[in-house]
């Protein structure tokens, strides 16, 4: 049996009982064999943009001879996808998180047909945010998974719409559910973010600039708010 890295463990975690998870930029198939493997999904698809990738990933799911349960697929985002393929969990991993907005906004019906969205965010976590509250996904979920020295953002969402309240600035860097729920892992997450925000208010503190010392005043409000 496969066994994952931490970041993706945690993703895996997430999906149960799934008829069909799509994995969006899958490499290696990693992820989708484990699903299946785990019995954590029935069938899956393990799509990516480029043929080198998905050459990997076919001869990850041959060698685990689960040939006959996941369905490789060449193409970008989700236009590998159909509402047709019944896809009730779709996972998008490993991209910025403007990029994964991107995919999810210009795929409206295959979202909409899924239950389970999971996003892992490499860069712009806070951009992303903006666009999952805005957008009014539900059911918004944050985790943490610690690999390699990085905490990295995975983020649960389900495309049944409601209306959310905007996000306060400290809460789009941190993440409103992490601050509420505080779950492993968020202690060394929140010392990254304001050491951060205390660099950047070093480098602000210097600079004579109206837009600067207005910069630098929201970026103190911040860090008093996650402190």
């Amino acid at each position: 049996m496969i066994k994952l890295t931490p970041r993706l463990e945690t993703i895996a975690e997430l999906v149960n009982n799934s008829e069909a998870a799509a994995d969006i930029g899958t490499d290696h198939a990693y992820l989708p064999v484990y699903l299946i493997e785990r019995g954590k999904a029935k069938r899956a698809i393990a799509s990516d943009i480029a043929e080198g990738p998905l050459t990997r990933a076919a001869e990850t799911v041959r060698k685990h001879r689960v040939s006959g349960m996941i369905s490789l697929r060449l193409g970008a985002g989700l236009e590998t996808l159909t509402p047709g393929d019944k896809a009730d969990t779709i996972i998008i991993a490993g991209m910025g998180g403007e990029t994964i907005a991107e995919i999810l906004e210009h795929s409206p019906e295959v979202v909409s047909a899924a239950k389970l969205i999971i996003a892992q965010p490499m860069s712009s976590v806070p951009e992303f945010r903006d666009y999952i509250y805005q957008s009014g996904y539900s059911d918004i979920r944050e985790r943490l998974a610690a690999e390699g020295g990085k905490i990295y953002n995975i983020i649960s969402i389900s495309p049944t719409k409601m209306t959310h309240a905007p996000l306060e600035p400290h809460e789009r860097l941190a993440g409103r559910d992490l601050l509420a729920r505080k779950p492993e892992h968020f202690d060394k997450y929140l010392k990254n973010l304001t050491n951060a925000l205390e660099a950047k208010i070093s480098g602000l503190s210097r600079a004579a600039s109206p837009e600067a010392k207005a910069e630098l005043e929201r970026t103190k409000d911040i860090l008093s708010k996650l402190s």
